[in-house]
């Protein structure tokens, strides 16, 4: 079984219960919508690569908002709809204490262990050989978009990324290159988290567990079977998987240095940014899955003259 997988499911079966429990009093939090809303993809440090996520607020967002917040309110109705908001979000972060502990946990592993390794490796292996890696690993994880695109009913994305994988792993010298888009094909993103979405499933709460991405319960489930439908674990031992766990972590670290560096000198505070930005972005995948699913349905009525 995935070393991923184990985790995970230990994790969700005996840490998050622990921690349902109501988090105490909490500062009031800005709101999630601005006037003007700034997206900077956050890095989740300790997370396996690729698991970069987008941010709503930048710095000066979230300094606006939190101003807003403080100040104090003589409208009736700015107080109920503050009110709401708190409510929404406690609803959503329903284990912040839990979270924000391993929040720290995985900032802290990142900080004094993969990002050092990253440095070293930066220097020593050329940046064409990272993106090399990067994209060996992308060709992989075709396996799992291609299904996932069928699941959800998008039949036409599907057959794209099929192309893509047959192209890369054939004019790409096994996935080393990215050939595809010079035959005009682009990489679609699927995964099953998003596939529960579209499905109908409610995202549930957030969830921040140790060596993970943030996740929601929902994403949560649809990680362990992404893990699953990884083709390495089928034919690699475990000592192997590790190492190229370990590879692929290292290589996508290294390859954002300067950006990472960058998002956590900018956010004012890294834990709220990423919470409030996670499940902006997934509702962003869940609807683009929707309304492509969709369209094809359409093209298909079309093209067989049904109304």
């Amino acid at each position: 079984m995935h070393p991923r997988l184990v985790i995970l499911l230990f994790a969700a079966a005996f840490w998050a219960p622990s921690a349902a429990a109501p988090a105490g009093a909490q500062a009031v939090e800005p709101s999630r919508q601005s006037a003007e809303p700034s997206a900077v993809a956050a890095p989740t440090p300790g997370a396996p690569p690729g698991q970069a996520i987008d941010v709503a607020d930048s710095a000066g967002t979230l300094a606006a908002n939190t101003g807003a917040a403080l100040k104090p309110e003589s409208d009736g109705t700015s107080l109920a709809a503050l009110d709401a908001a708190e409510q929404e979000l406690a609803e959503y972060d329903p284990w912040a204490t839990f979270n924000e502990k391993t929040f720290g946990f995985n900032h802290g592993l990142d900080t004094y262990a993969i990002k050092p390794v990253a440095k070293a490796y930066d220097k020593v292996v050329p940046n064409v050989v990272q993106r090399a890696v990067r994209n060996i690993f992308e060709n992989i994880g075709s396996i799992r978009r291609i299904l996932n695109l069928a699941l959800q009913g998008r039949f036409n994305d599907s057959g794209q990324e099929l192309g893509r994988f047959v192209i890369n792993t054939f004019f790409g010298l096994g996935g080393f290159i990215d050939a595809a888009p010079s035959f005009g094909v682009g990489k679609l993103e699927a995964d099953t988290g998003q596939t529960f979405g579209v499905w109908g499933a409610g995202p549930g709460p957030y969830l921040v567990l140790p060596l993970l991405p943030p996740l929601t319960v929902r994403d949560a489930f649809g990680y362990a079977f992404d893990s699953v439908l990884d083709p390495v674990v089928w034919v690699a031992p475990f000592t192997t998987v590790l190492a190229v766990t370990a590879e692929r972590t290292i290589n996508e670290r290294a390859m954002n240095l300067e950006f990472f560096q960058d998002v956590e000198e900018t956010v004012l505070d890294l834990y709220s940014a990423v919470r409030n930005g996670y499940p902006q972005r997934r509702d962003t995948l869940s609807q683009a899955a929707l309304s492509r699913r969709v369209a094809h349905r359409r093209e298909r009525l079309i093209l067989s003259g049904d109304e």
